[in-house]
């Protein structure tokens, strides 16, 4: 890759991190990195260097080594010894396997949430709804997938289960990719949203159906990845 469209990159990559200034905080380097692999601003396959990357970012090379070591562990990067560093392709066993296990972790937490339901946790969850539902209109993927990510960890807050969210939590990074490539697939936000709504009035209302509803939303949302991902879009 040239100089120059790492620098174009690295200029983004700083505007995604809230607008930082020319050098890139350490603490954000992280986060900044994942959300341009999310993104695909970083694409599958692509090498990343770390004396290159920390010169775009005006850091040293230490925090971009971390950050490698962290997205490795995430599933983002892969990183192969005295070659370099590349983003991880996705692939259709990523979907499968990702989504059986959101579909353990997150129909459970629905359950619990159920049962430990509360008027502020609705409360919560109608005004996550609204920001979910002005980025549809909006036709805000982007926006969507963040107000998305508020209402999951909404939904995690009234399961009140460490563990559970802990599990949950190692995931974020595969879960947040694919999620916005199964947005790619048309009318997958509206529908997104709807079930949501759904999901959100089965745990108000205490309907046991929840967890089921949760399952159907994840089972869509891996078929829509998997559109994509073979070109079906």
């Amino acid at each position: 890759m040239s100089d120059d469209m790492l620098a174009i990159i690295a200029d983004r990559i700083r505007r995604t991190a809230q607008n930082a200034g020319d050098a890139l905080p350490d603490a954000v380097v992280v986060p900044a990195l994942r959300e341009a692999i999310v993104g695909n601003l970083l694409p599958p396959g692509m090498r990343l260097t770390e004396v290159a990357l920390a010169g775009q970012l005006k850091v040293s090379r230490t925090p971009v080594r971390e950050a490698f070591a962290q997205l490795e562990r995430e599933g983002l990067v892969t990183v192969v010894p005295r070659v370099g560093v590349f983003v991880r392709e996705v692939t259709e066993r990523d979907v499968e396997e990702t989504y059986t296990v959101r579909g353990a972790l997150e129909s459970l937490a629905v359950s619990l949430a159920t049962e430990r339901r509360s008027a502020l946790g609705t409360a919560r969850l109608d005004d996550v709804l609204t920001e979910m539902r002005a980025a549809t209109e909006a036709s805000s993927a982007v926006e969507y997938t963040a107000a998305l990510d508020r209402f999951y960890a909404i939904v995690f807050d009234l399961a009140d289960n460490a563990t559970l969210r802990a599990t949950h939590h190692s995931l974020l990074g595969p879960v947040r990719r694919l999620r916005r490539i199964a947005m790619a697939q048309p009318g997958r936000m509206e529908a997104s949203y709807r079930q949501s709504v759904r999901i959100r009035d089965a745990i108000a209302n205490g309907d046991p159906a929840g967890p089921a509803l949760m399952r159907e939303q994840l089972a869509a949302a891996a078929r829509a990845a998997m559109d994509v991902l073979k070109g079906g879009v």
